[in-house]
């Protein structure tokens, strides 16, 4: 991967959001200047987010073993974007491949988030395993297009 290829991560996911969307018959329109990625027909404003994966490593004493994890960072970068109704955070192995899955957190998930605004995902959250390490289980949003779908019905 070229560092020229990492601007093109974001509309990557926003395409494959829109897609997405398309196939379950919701129409959403991209917005060019405004605080969210795209408005819905049935009035959802969206947030779309991507990213690559991370390394963890840690070492284990007690175990003499190293274990390593993947892990994807979502940041809300404004207060703006704090007003969308759901937030969806598109997590790429490789930006030759499709998504792995589509996080779909509505707004009250991300006020929880504190001053940090970052979400992060752990394959756990992606394999539908819950480890101790993850404080709540985010699987549970894994997919969850009807939430969008049925907004405002």
């Amino acid at each position: 991967m070229k560092p020229n290829d990492i601007p093109s991560l974001s509309y990557l996911g926003e395409c494959f959001v829109q897609l997405e969307l398309a196939k379950k018959g919701l129409k959403v329109f991209r917005l060019q200047g405004f605080t969210f990625d795209f408005l819905g027909k049935n009035g959802v404003k969206l947030e779309v987010k991507s990213a690559l994966p991370s390394l963890n490593k840690s070492y284990k004493e007690k175990v003499n073993k190293t274990y390593e994890y993947k892990f994807w960072q979502f940041r809300i970068t404004s207060e703006e974007q704090e007003q969308s109704d759901f937030f969806i955070c598109v997590p790429f192995e490789k930006l030759d491949q499709p998504p792995l899955g589509y996080f779909i957190f509505p707004r009250e998930f991300i006020k929880t988030l504190g001053k940090s605004n970052m979400v992060a995902i752990f394959e756990s959250d992606i394999n539908g395993y819950f480890k101790k390490v993850n404080k709540e289980n985010k699987n549970q949003y894994l997919n969850k297009w009807d939430l969008i779908i049925n907004f405002n019905k």
